[in-house]
């Protein structure tokens, strides 16, 4: 399912950690107005670079950006060094 809330938190030393959610769905849609604008784009690229060039990959982009987009919730990227720490979670 695709995520639609991310959730940000920044903490640095010394001061008050910051969390904040973005909703994610917003650009959902802007990326899927892009892709439906993008895909003839692509599709009479794909069919003029068949025979010698990433015809066929370019066909593929659509399909694997979608997958990647679709398994992003659950993800929780956490980084921490001696100074700070990041935490974006993807619900």
């Amino acid at each position: 399912m695709l995520p639609v809330i991310v959730r940000f938190r920044i903490h640095q030393a010394q001061r008050r950690p910051l969390g904040f959610y973005f909703p994610i769905i917003l650009v959902w849609i802007v990326l899927a107005a892009l892709l439906i604008v993008l895909f003839p784009v692509a599709l009479l690229t794909a069919l003029l670079t068949w025979r010698r060039g990433p015809g066929a990959a370019l066909l593929l982009v659509f399909p694997l950006l979608t997958a990647v987009l679709w398994r992003l919730s659950g993800l929780q990227i956490e980084t921490r060094n001696d100074e700070s720490e990041l935490l974006i979670d993807f619900t």
